[in-house]
């Protein structure tokens, strides 16, 4: 399971060895294989409706100390009041992947995130 404390951290600063760019490629990686899981087959997920949200916020940390603009997640949780469901969870991952500038960035998109 996810160690809510050392995700936590990272809003401070990278762990000794990586950089704030490293940090936030792991956070998005991290992010969109548990949104893209939850809304297909569920499987492989590493977050919770409990652990999703530390995630988010460090995420959103990093991206900023980047000067970075982090993404607008319509959802706080994968269900429950604040969730979308497995089917709006899908549904967002695939209208973000057609966005402009995000499948054909330099960088190339996010489905080619290993």
């Amino acid at each position: 399971m996810l160690d809510v404390e050392i995700v936590d951290s990272l809003r401070f600063g990278p762990p000794v060895g990586r950089t704030d760019l490293e940090v936030a490629v792991a956070l998005t990686r991290l992010l969109y294989d548990d949104f893209v899981s939850h809304g297909t087959n569920g499987q492989g997920r590493r977050l919770d409706d409990e652990t999703v949200p530390v995630v988010m916020k460090a995420h959103r940390t990093v991206l900023e100390g980047l000067a970075l603009k982090p993404p607008v997640w319509p959802f706080r949780t994968f269900d429950g009041p604040r969730g979308f469901g497995s089917h709006r969870v899908g549904r967002f991952l695939g209208s973000m992947s057609m966005s402009s500038g995000v499948t054909h960035g330099p960088a190339g998109g996010l489905c080619d995130i290993p």
